[in-house]
C-alpha cells in the first residue's frame, strides 16, 4: 500500500506493481503463528487475535478445497538457544525463547494441525532457508503459494521472497499477517506489493482457495471466433449452457461433432470448414471446455445427455456424429441409446477396467494446462506438438487454459474406469472407426479387437498419425472422414 503519491510514480515508473497469475495447484504458507509469536506475554509476541481468526478462515476453505496446508514455526535446541552459534540470536536475543518442546513453539490453540497437513520447522526468518520447503512444494504440484502468519517485516516477509525466488506465483493475505508494530507491517506489504507478491484481503483469498479451477479466455481466444465461418448456438443441457459452433447450410444433413479431452470446439475449425459441401457441421464444446459451462459431473452418461440436449434443442433430423478420442467414447454411448443416420469415431481411447491405461498420464494434461493458464505461445506449443499446423498451434495456446481441470481430472480417471467396450459391440452400423497407424491410444492389437467386438464397422488407418490424426496428418485424415460420410450421406440424399 503506498505510503505516499510521489512513491506511486517513482515505483510505476520502475514498472513494479504487476499482477501475478492465479495458478490452479495453490498451497497455503502460514508462518509462524506459534503462541510465542501471537500472544504478548512471550517476549517475541503480539495479540494476533484478528490475525489467527482469518487464518483459520483460510485453513478451513484450503481443506474443504483439498488444498495443502503448510505451517512454520521457529525452534532452536538448548544449545542453541544458549549459545553463540545462531548469528540471528545475537541480533534478536528475544527469540531465545523458542526453544524446542517449549509452549513458545507450540502452535496456537485456535489452530490445529490435522493429519495430512505439513509442518516445516525453521532457524531463520524465511521458511526456504535451510528447509525442505521448495522440495515439498513441487512435490504437490503447487504453482502458486497463498502466505499468512508472523511477522508480516520479518518471516512473511522473507518467506514471500524466496517464494518468488523459488518460481512460485505468491499471494499475501494482508487481514491474517500481524506484526508488533503498524509502521513495519505497512511498509513491508507496500514492498511485497510492488516487487513479490500480489498482497490481497481474506475475502478474495477466500475466493481464490474456494475456486482455484479458474477458466480463462482472453480477448486474443475470442478473436479467433471472428475468423471462424459458423454461427454460435446455445442450448441448455440441465443447467449447464452448451455453446455449438454450427457451419450450416442449414438444410445439410447434420454432423455434431464431439472433441477430445482438451479441445475445445474451435480447435476443430480446420476439419469441419472442409465438410460444409457434404454435411452441416456443428462442433460442440463440450461441458468443462470452451463457452460451454461447468458442470457437477464429467461421466459418459452426464456427456451423453449433453449430445441428446443439443441434437434435441436444436432439432437436428437424423444426424451424423463424429467424434475424436474422449470425442468418440461419447458418441459411441449415444449411438446405443438413440437412432443416428450414423457414427464416426477417430482414435477412441481404449482403456478401461483391467486394460492397459492410458498412454498420456493426468500429469502431462495438467502441466499443459497450467502451462497454458500462466500463459503460452505456439512455440512452446510447437514443442509438445512438432507436427500440428501452425494455426493449431495458435488456437492450442490461446484456447486450452478455456478447459476446466475438474473436467480433465474426472475425464482421465473415465478413460480408465468406464470401459469403451461396454458400448461398442452395440454401437449399430453404419459405423466407421478411424485410427492413427502410429497412435499410442489404437494399437494395432486394440484395432483388432475392436474389428472383432463390432465386426460390421468398417476400418479405415491413417498411415503415419498419432492419436490426434487431424492434427499430424491432417490432408489423409479429412480425405477418410470424407469418405465416410460420403457413403453416410449418398444412400439417403
Amino acid at each position: 500500500m503506498p505510503v505516499d503519491e510521489s512513491l506511486d510514480s517513482v515505483y510505476d515508473r520502475a514498472g513494479f506493481g504487476a499482477s501475478v497469475p492465479r495458478g490452479s495447484r495453490p498451497a497455503l504458507v502460514v508462518v509462524d503463528l506459534t503462541r510465542g509469536f501471537t500472544e504478548p506475554a512471550f517476549p517475541s509476541g503480539a495479540d494476533l487475535t484478528a490475525e489467527v481468526a482469518a487464518t483459520t478462515a483460510l485453513v478451513a476453505e484450503a481443506r474443504r478445497r483439498n488444498v495443502p496446508v503448510i505451517y512454520t514455526a521457529i525452534g532452536y535446541t538448548p544449545a542453541e538457544a544458549d549459545g553463540d552459534a545462531v548469528a540471528w540470536l545475537r541480533k534478536a536475543p528475544g527469540m531465545r525463547a523458542l526453544r524446542e518442546g517449549s509452549d513458545a513453539v507450540a502452535l496456537d490453540p485456535r489452530l490445529e494441525l490435522r493429519e495430512g497437513d505439513h509442518l516445516i520447522l525453521k532457524k531463520g526468518a524465511s521458511a526456504f532457508h535451510g528447509t525442505s520447503l521448495a522440495a515439498l512444494l513441487t512435490s504437490l504440484g503447487t504453482d502458486t503459494v497463498v502466505v499468512c502468519g508472523a511477522t508480516t517485516s520479518g518471516c512473511v516477509r522473507a518467506t514471500a521472497v524466496d517464494a518468488v525466488q523459488s518460481g512460485f506465483d505468491t499471494l499475501v493475505v494482508r487481514d491474517a499477517c500481524g506484526d508488533r508494530a503498524a509502521g513495519p507491517h505497512d511498509a513491508a506489504l507496500f514492498d511485497l506489493q510492488a516487487k513479490y507478491a500480489d498482497v490481497v484481503d481474506l475475502d478474495e483469498a477466500l475466493t481464490y482457495l474456494g475456486n482455484p479451477d479458474r477458466r480463462t479466455l482472453g480477448q486474443p481466444a475470442l478473436a479467433d471466433l471472428g475468423d471462424v465461418p459458423a454461427t454460435s448456438r446455445w442450448v441448455t443441457s440441465g443447467s449447464v449452457r452448451l455453446h455449438v459452433l454450427d457451419y450450416g447450410p442449414a438444410d445439410g444433413v447434420p454432423l455434431l461433432v464431439l472433441p477430445g479431452i482438451t479441445s475445445p470446439a474451435v480447435t476443430m475449425d480446420f476439419v469441419a470448414r472442409e465438410l460444409t459441401d457434404l454435411v452441416r457441421p456443428l462442433v460442440l464444446d463440450v461441458r468443462g471446455r470452451g463457452l460451454s459451462d461447468d458442470g457437477a459431473e464429467y461421466d459418459l452418461a452426464s456427456y451423453a445427455a449433453d449430445v441428446d440436449a443439443v441434437v434435441d434443442g436444436l432439432g437436428l433430423r437424423d444426424p451424423i456424429l463424429f467424434g475424436h478420442s474422449m470425442g468418440a467414447r461419447i458418441a459411441a454411448r449415444v449411438a446405443t441409446t438413440r437412432p443416428l443416420r450414423g457414427t464416426v469415431l477417430a482414435d477412441p481411447p481404449l482403456s478401461g477396467p483391467g486394460r492397459a491405461p492410458y498412454p498420456t498420464t493426468l500429469d502431462a494434461f495438467l502441466g499443459q494446462l497450467d502451462q497454458a493458464r500462466r500463459g503460452t505461445d505456439a512455440d512452446e506449443v510447437a514443442r509438445s506438438w512438432p507436427r500440428w499446423p501452425r494455426r493449431e498451434q495458435e488456437l492450442r495456446a490461446r484456447w486450452l487454459s478455456s478447459c476446466s481441470r475438474d473436467a480433465i481430472v474426472a475425464t482421465h480417471a473415465g478413460f480408465e474406469s468406464e470401459d469403451f467396450f461396454d458400448d461398442w459391440p452395440k454401437v449399430p452400423v453404419p459405423a466407421f472407426f478411424l485410427y492413427g497407424g502410429a497412435s499410442p491410444v489404437v494399437t494395432a492389437r486394440g484395432a483388432a479387437e475392436a474389428a472383432e467386438r463390432n465386426p460390421s464397422a468398417e476400418f479405415v488407418e491413417i498411415p503415419e498419425a498419432g492419436h490426434m490424426i487431424f492434427w499430424d496428418e491432417p490432408e489423409a485424415a479429412l480425405s477418410a472422414l470424407r469418405e465416410a460420410l460420403r457413403k453416410l450421406v449418398s444412400p439417403l440424399s
